[in-house]
């Protein structure tokens, strides 16, 4: 019987805990809050899967295409929707809610990673120093890619060394556990425990039994399960988008 958990099974728990997410979040109006906490480690498991998914893809390039692509087509989706039902200017739109566009997190941390990896092999360093500076920026104007950063940066250096990478997650969380916490008590906008689940992200380190249980394989590998998120993402918040500004907003 294999031991742990394979790519593909991990990507599905993170799909179904994924939705959950985002179903509580468009139609529950955050109730009850605690799913937050509950289902923080769905970003941070993928993007750990695609940086392992770095060293082993047959072409980086076309990893980073599809990941673009995708990441474009999300943004017209969003933008379509919210035009049709609210006439909002596409420019402004990014700054409210609903905007997920995950896609468009991870090909820039892809970038990001892939620019590291050619400094570490030193293949103009210099170049790929600032082209990485450059990504990163982009990557923390894209949803949530300002807590995503260092993470990514955490499981690039740290590739294959598991323990270090818990340290460096666990830090990560820590920090951003503190700084909410001195919000908190500095504007004691409500009870501590809606602020932790509202300001979730120091839960993020809740991605660490599941890279425990990770044996390092691909699983199933056919068409369904390589395009799967690539559909599922955008098709069911597109269909939860439509529901939040017809019947709840």
């Amino acid at each position: 019987m294999e031991k742990g958990l394979d790519s593909y099974k991990l990507k599905m728990i993170a799909l179904v805990f994924m939705i959950l997410d985002h179903v509580h979040t468009y139609l529950f109006h955050s109730q009850p809050r605690f799913i937050s906490l509950i289902t923080r480690f769905v970003a941070p498991l993928f993007l750990y899967l695609m940086i392992d998914g770095f060293y082993h893809t047959r072409s980086r390039i076309k990893f980073l295409i599809r990941l673009f692509v995708a990441g474009l087509i999300m943004k017209l989706g969003n933008t379509a929707i919210n035009e049709f039902f609210h006439h909002l200017d596409p420019i402004k739109y990014d700054f409210y809610l609903p905007w997920n566009n995950i896609f468009l997190t991870l090909a820039f941390l892809f970038a990001f990673v892939w620019c590291l990896e050619n400094v570490r092999q030193r293949n103009k360093k210099v170049l790929n120093i600032i082209l990485a500076l450059i990504i990163a920026v982009c990557s923390i104007l894209c949803e949530g890619g300002i807590y995503m950063l260092p993470i990514a940066f955490v499981f690039w250096l740290f590739h294959k060394k598991k323990h270090l990478q818990f340290v460096g997650i666990c830090v990560w969380c820590i920090i951003i556990l503190a700084f909410g916490l001195f919000n908190y008590f500095k504007t004691n906008p409500c009870d501590l425990y809606t602020y932790l689940c509202d300001d979730c992200q120091w839960a993020m380190f809740s991605v660490i039994p599941f890279i425990l249980l990770y044996n390092g394989k691909r699983g199933k590998n056919t068409a369904f399960s390589k395009y799967l998120f690539y559909i599922i993402y955008p098709l069911h918040l597109w269909l939860l988008l439509i529901l939040y500004l017809k019947f709840i907003v």
